[in-house]
């Protein structure tokens, strides 16, 4: 593969990280046998889009068209629908105004139903176990006032119903995922950061929380200092894999486990991180991010994204056993594939 200017190597780089950092993680994984992978990518003209897939990433079939981004698929619990976030609904996407809301599909990308009311940013949707409700991230238009993990119920009626507040040290709150039994939901939370360097915020602190639906016993599962977030429960409910950056100077996504009273955390993927800007061909970027189990829980599929002088640039989706062995591309490791979610779909011949 042709190298890249130090420049362009940079650049590229800067903008990878800006497109990682942006991105969201797959809803909370239900038990069953392994099928389809619903996805996003960019189309041709620079837009996110939705694709389902084998997990091979044959048999691909993009969902979504048009001008607009289309965010974060999310399978409902019995495969019949995916729920994902639009900016499609924004009458002015240029007026520093943000307008997201989610809507639902049938898997073929048909019958697209608005469930959010338009009111601000909604985004990160999940789906409850029995696939009455989905829960989102919102700022309800008045942040921090409103800033929140959010649900509603899933066809649309009623009123989104705040389930969580941010603290006044926080600054947000997102990827919130329904445990597989739908006792809990885990979510991200961020505090910190005012200089963005390099697509992140310098001196951001993550963590990932669950709390009951209703809003109480709230409960922290991992450290600041780790950044954790994009988190996706265990079929079984144990356990939550998520993105961090756990292990050493230069790490900027690793994929982890822990378990949900946030004992045995462990590091699967022990990425190489960012380092050697100052010369061409000593650049080595690493990172990978947006983790989903399998429904069956002897898989995890993540996004993956590298560079090396002599190597070129790599990005796409991975797919390893649980424990972190087995670690090979799903793909030819250049689909730049997001937001993987393992649902239980049969796969396409």
């Amino acid at each position: 593969m042709t190298s890249l200017s130090l420049h362009a190597s940079r650049a590229a780089l800067i903008a990878l990280a800006a497109v990682v950092m942006a991105a969201g993680s797959a809803s909370a994984t239900q038990p069953g046998p392994n099928g389809r992978i619903a996805f996003m990518r960019f189309d041709g003209n620079g837009q996110f889009q939705i694709w389902t897939a084998n997990p091979d990433l044959t048999r691909q079939v993009q969902l979504t068209f048009g001008p607009s981004d289309n965010w974060m698929p999310s399978w409902s619990p019995d495969g019949t629908r995916i729920a994902f976030a639009s900016h499609r609904s924004d009458p002015d996407p240029t007026d520093g105004i943000e307008i997201m809301d989610i809507y639902t599909m049938a898997v073929d990308g048909s019958d697209v139903h608005k469930v959010t009311d338009s009111v601000g940013y909604n985004g990160n949707p999940a789906w409850s176990p029995d696939g009455k409700w989905l829960v989102f991230a919102s700022d309800r238009a008045s942040y921090p006032a409103g800033q929140g993990i959010y649900r509603i119920r899933s066809d649309g009626s009623g009123q989104p119903v705040r389930v969580t507040k941010l603290p006044a040290k926080s600054s947000w709150q997102e990827l919130a995922r329904y445990s597989p039994d739908g006792s809990r939901i885990a979510f991200s939370e961020y505090r910190g950061g005012r200089e963005l360097r390099m697509g992140r915020y310098v001196a951001e602190q993550a963590a990932l929380f669950t709390v009951r639906p209703d809003g109480t016993d709230l409960r922290q599962v991992t450290p600041w200092g780790i950044h954790a977030t994009d988190a996706d429960w265990s079929p079984d409910g144990t356990r939550l894999v998520f993105a961090a950056q756990p292990t050493h100077i230069g790490n900027i996504g690793d994929v982890g486990v822990v378990n949900v009273d946030g004992t045995h955390l462990k590091d699967l993927t022990t990425d190489h991180g960012f380092t050697g800007p100052a010369r061409e061909n000593s650049v080595w970027y690493e990172e990978s991010f947006n983790p989903a189990w399998s429904p069956d829980g002897t898989k995890i599929a993540f996004s993956h994204a590298s560079y090396r002088d002599e190597d070129g640039f790599w990005f796409g989706l991975q797919v390893m056993d649980a424990d972190g062995s087995n670690r090979q591309w799903a793909g030819d490791g250049h689909g730049e594939e997001h937001q993987v979610d393992w649902g239980s779909v049969p796969l396409i011949p």
